[in-house]
């Protein structure tokens, strides 16, 4: 199956920040001078509506597959900060948190192969460019992972609202850090828990109505750990 950016807007920003682009399709008698793109396919506006039921507006680029890579590369590039999704599923979070962890200075975020959310078009889309500048690591157990980034020296903490749990703003973040953050719902595994170095979690004022969802949460974690 195909992976599109649909629309005018998103295709030109797609160009500008350098998404692995495919082709690009643009409908038959469209000029546009501001595109450099070496392969351009002309279509009609028949041609490209078989294509997507999105509005395209005449623009429609074919990204290429992400390139994932192995969990070796955190062992070869020593990064002070990594970051661990466990089963983050929606594309919009996960956009959020790349982009978050791009600003933060975060290289390398890892995730699970299965049950979560893959680098899709609307992630590198929310992410505004940021996946370009961090490696993205697929595994079969996010806690076999763990286990070997502390085998590795890394401290392993994980965000729960749990009764052990310590404030975010008292942590002292020992380096090399590994941060895991929670699916949207279940939040992180219990085994991950029981076997994290510490569990913390962000203080809320008593009366707050909503907690933070996992995206927001994340970029207060990632300031936390990395001003340290």
């Amino acid at each position: 199956m195909m992976k599109l950016i649909c629309g005018k807007n998103s295709v030109l920003e797609a160009l500008q920040k350098n998404y692995p682009i495919k082709t690009l399709y643009l409908r038959k008698g469209l000029v546009n001078r501001a595109i450099k793109f070496k392969n351009i396919v002309f279509l009609d506006g028949h041609q490209m509506d078989k294509m997507t039921r999105d509005n395209h507006q005449g623009y429609i680029a074919e990204v290429e597959d992400y390139q994932y890579y192995d969990l070796g590369t955190i062992f070869k590039d020593k990064p002070e900060n990594v970051l661990v999704l466990d089963h983050i599923q929606d594309p919009q979070n996960f956009g959020a948190i790349i982009r978050s962890a791009n600003v933060f200075g975060i290289k390398h975020i890892i995730i699970p192969k299965d049950r979560a959310c893959d680098v899709t078009s609307t992630v590198m889309k929310v992410s505004s460019g940021g996946f370009r500048n961090v490696k993205i690591i697929k595994v079969s157990s996010v806690y076999e992972a763990c286990e070997e980034l502390k085998r590795n020296g890394f401290w392993v903490y994980v965000s729960a609202l749990n009764p052990q749990a310590n404030k975010l703003h008292q942590v002292k973040f020992a380096k090399p850090t590994c941060l895991v953050v929670g699916n949207e719902e279940k939040g992180v595994s219990g085994t991950l828990i029981k076997h994290a170095d510490e569990v913390i979690y962000i203080e809320q004022k008593e009366d707050a109505i909503q907690s933070l969802n996992v995206a927001s949460a994340t970029s207060i974690i990632l300031y936390e750990a990395t001003k340290q």
